[in-house]
């Protein structure tokens, strides 16, 4: 029952603690903690010297962790119900202690404890197993119950004094994931070990010093635990005058059992202010013991029992008050704190603080602390602050300039294009003879070629395009080139032309052979992809590296050449001829 009690008491507490906390704290109404942080990262004050190193470093953002803070002692007093789990029935008893207990981190703290405590023990059924227990039998005459009925009762009144260090792992702190203000619970658990003395007496003889007529109870009188309970107290005196087996008669402090124990705990601590801790804990210790309660022999066989298979334990079940001393007043335990509370809350007040900054209003990539033109255009091409481009000044920007690269100062359309006045294919800005109207073709400055027209062969020139060493892709600088020969072909539906790969000499036969194919190919296909002509009007020839512009140049790489190699990479194009073309 009070084991019950004391756990229902832990639970109420911790129920009301748990709602009243969640009824105060608004998570919405967020408001930044710095330089508090339960506080104490980020404060210079509570940092000892040997890690202000650490700290300089941090500040100067060349270490990206701070220095573990200062932290204070907690010093406890507790006291509960203390319980042998043996093999006589427990009644309890009261125990009480003192303990320290000091963080090395923010999830294990090394705890120690001295306790002192008398418990209490009785059994409600007769034992018969008394033959090698030298307390009852005639080692010790005035308690011989073995040779005077064979049946005791086994009670006892133990004395334990205990010291005991343990590691405690605070288990809720392990998650981070709560700012430690707001955090009032603490769960925890331990384990260690330390060395225990008892002394262990039995209620065995009357107030004159005579044996309990215990053979006087019998079963059908008293079946039940009860009333054979309540027949042994009024019969009884409580005086435990009798030392257990294993205890001297009378033996001095030092000359009790004294024993190793090996302990383990768990807890649930309260926060009620920075310099109180409630809590309540469970211990047991585990002891290479078994006369913890006085009784070690099993009922059977009765003229020589054998002894029990376990070992007596004990049990501390307390309620303690622990108070914060040592540092700064602003410090307290280690396990009451958060380290991710100065990261998050660092992280948090950037992002509230320079919301507006990160805010970009049109959707153009730049924020609206740096756009110049917060207010662009859907869709529309800015440049890094923000400002609509026209690349090429036509007054047409280039979101809706259908040629963004115009020449400087050309004569465009509404959608950017450059006019072409005498639709020959010139546009207005290069033509010579923009206000003729074109007879035959023209040349690539605007002006008529006379004798020209789909069968004017080589006399016609069109542009050449040019690659980049081992490329076969069409560079944008060649973007317009392509365009015009394709307006020509457009002005010109009956108009095919004849297209030649070349490579420079660099590299085997092979190799450029197939590069020169791959490129007069891309060739043909850009125009009759971007620009719909007809792929039957264009005729494919490739000559690898035996037709070079540039001849006699070295084969292999040397700066002083590169340039006049670029001149051998090329795809020429002209007017199909049906003699030599075929």
């Amino acid at each position: 029952m009070r084991k019950i009690y004391f756990l229902s008491l832990v639970l109420t507490f911790g129920f009301i603690n748990l709602n009243v906390r969640a009824q105060i704290f608004d998570t919405a109404a967020y408001k930044p903690i710095l330089p508090l942080y339960r506080d104490v990262i980020g404060d210079t004050t509570v940092i000892s010297n040997k890690n202000m190193p650490q700290q300089m470093q941090f500040e100067k953002g060349q270490y990206i962790f701070p220095p573990k803070p200062k932290n204070k002692w907690e010093v406890s007093l507790n006291a509960g119900d203390l319980i042998v789990s043996g093999d006589v029935g427990a009644k309890g008893g009261l125990g009480f202690g003192l303990e320290v207990r000091k963080s090395l981190g923010y999830a294990v703290s090394i705890k120690g404890q001295v306790l002192h405590g008398t418990t209490k023990g009785q059994n409600w059924q007769a034992n018969s197993g008394l033959a090698n227990n030298p307390v009852l039998t005639s080692a010790h005459p005035a308690t011989n119950y073995y040779g005077n009925g064979g049946l005791f009762f086994y009670n006892y009144k133990t004395n334990i004094d205990e010291i005991n260090f343990q590691a405690v792992l605070t288990i809720n702190n392990i998650g981070y994931h709560k700012v430690a203000r707001e955090r009032k619970v603490n769960l925890y658990a331990g384990i260690g070990g330390g060395a225990m003395i008892y002394l262990t007496k039995m209620d065995a003889l009357d107030a004159n010093n005579n044996r309990y007529d215990f053979v006087s109870i019998p079963l059908a009188n008293y079946p039940d635990r009860k009333t054979t309970l309540a027949a042994l107290k009024s019969m009884m005196d409580g005086t435990y005058e009798t030392s257990g087996e294993g205890q001297g008669d009378q033996p001095k402090f030092f000359e009790r059992v004294t024993k190793p124990v090996v302990t383990g705990s768990i807890g649930i601590g309260f926060h009620l202010s920075r310099k109180f801790q409630l809590a309540f804990s469970e211990k047991i210790s585990i002891v290479n013991d078994d006369l913890l309660d006085g009784q070690r022999w099993q009922e059977h066989p009765f003229s020589d029992p054998v002894l029990t298979g376990n070992f007596d334990t004990y049990h501390y079940l307390s309620a303690s008050l622990g108070y914060f001393i040592g540092g700064n007043k602003r410090v307290e335990p280690l396990y009451w704190q958060n380290p991710n509370d100065y990261t998050y809350d660092a992280i948090q007040t950037l992002i509230k603080k320079n919301v507006d900054d990160l805010v970009d209003t049109d959707d153009d990539g730049v924020v609206n602390r740096l756009d110049q033109e917060p207010e662009s255009a859907p869709g529309a091409i800015v440049n890094t602050h923000g400002v609509t481009q026209d690349s090429d000044k036509d007054g047409v920007t280039d979101t809706n300039d259908k040629d963004p690269y115009s020449p400087i100062g050309a004569k465009v359309d509404g959608d950017g294009i450059p006019t072409d006045a005498d639709k020959d294919g010139v546009p207005d800005y290069k033509d010579k003879e923009a206000n003729t109207n074109p007879i035959g073709l023209v040349d690539v400055n605007g002006k008529t070629i006379t004798g020209g027209g789909s069968g004017a062969g080589g006399y016609w020139w069109l542009p050449m395009i040019f690659y980049d060493l081992d490329k076969d892709y069409i560079k944008p600088e060649m973007f317009e080139r392509m365009k015009y020969i394709a307006t020509v072909m457009k002005m010109y539906p009956e108009l095919k032309i004849t297209a030649i790969g070349h490579t420079d000499i660099r590299a085997s036969n092979k190799y450029n052979e197939d590069l020169s194919l791959r490129r007069v190919n891309n060739a043909k296909k850009h125009l009759s992809e971007v620009y719909g002509i007809d792929a039957s009007r264009i005729v494919t020839k490739s000559t690898g590296e035996i037709d070079n512009l540039i001849k006699n140049l070295p084969d292999g790489y040397n700066e002083k050449f590169e340039g006049q190699q670029y001149y051998n990479r090329r795809v020429e194009f002209r007017i199909y001829d049906s003699k030599t073309d075929k």
